[in-house]
């Protein structure tokens, strides 16, 4: 455990040094929510439902940017490579994804005061907002443990830009469909009735993230 803490706040500090791919982030979060705005929002006021729909895509799109942001700036500075030599490739990709779903929870909660800012149809109001969380933050998890791995099995291709959507985005869809439609029924239905729903997005994460910490150990070059 100590180990992981000591990783984490050294993927923190690697954090404030990409500020620029931050920022380039939050740009394009915010390009993407006034575009579907004025094209839209304009010709009458969206639905809650829509809306979730929405909010999911953004972050969907948003996600393969981040992971590939975090995972190739490391690796051209050879930080990768020196960690593996003392410390395990699943404890390196555990890090390494809580990092990503942190960074993505963050860019969740801009996304959502952006909502409230453009869209007349979305709640203001915290206890909402924290509706709004509930099934969206196990979804950006699983998109985390997923997005690590598939860009360490992409990293030794030349093509590794192209190559991580393209494995990324058949991969992630279960998830980004599964965790959509349970929000959408979470917005006229109460959450006792939805927990099996919940349940299953925390059994895809913990499937996603064991998976990628065994496919991890098995393909790092010792």
């Amino acid at each position: 455990m100590k180990a992981i803490l000591a990783l984490v706040r050294k993927e923190f500090r690697l954090l404030g040094r990409a500020s620029n791919g931050i920022l380039s982030l939050l740009v394009l979060v915010s390009a993407m929510v006034f575009l579907f705005h004025y094209a839209l929002e304009r010709n009458g006021a969206m639905d809650g439902i829509a809306l979730i729909g929405l909010k999911w895509s953004i972050l969907f799109v948003a996600s393969f940017v981040l992971v590939g942001q975090f995972t190739w700036e490391e690796r051209e500075a050879g930080g990768g490579t020196a960690s593996r030599l003392f410390i395990s490739p699943w404890i390196l990709f555990l890090s390494k994804s809580i990092l990503v779903f942190i960074a993505l929870s963050w860019t969740s909660v801009y996304l959502l005061g952006l909502f409230a800012l453009f869209f007349s149809a979305f709640p203001a109001e915290w206890a909402e907002v924290g509706r709004q969380l509930v099934f969206f933050l196990p979804g950006l998890l699983c998109l985390s443990f997923l997005g690590v791995c598939l860009s360490h099995i992409s990293l030794s291709s030349r093509l590794k830009e192209i190559l991580l959507p393209l494995l990324l985005v058949p991969l992630s869809i279960p998830v980004f469909l599964y965790g959509m439609e349970a929000e959408r029924k979470f917005a006229t239905q109460p959450f006792s009735a939805l927990v099996g729903s919940f349940c299953l997005l925390l059994a895809f994460s913990l499937f996603y993230g064991s998976m990628g910490a065994l496919l991890v150990e098995m393909t790092s070059d010792d």
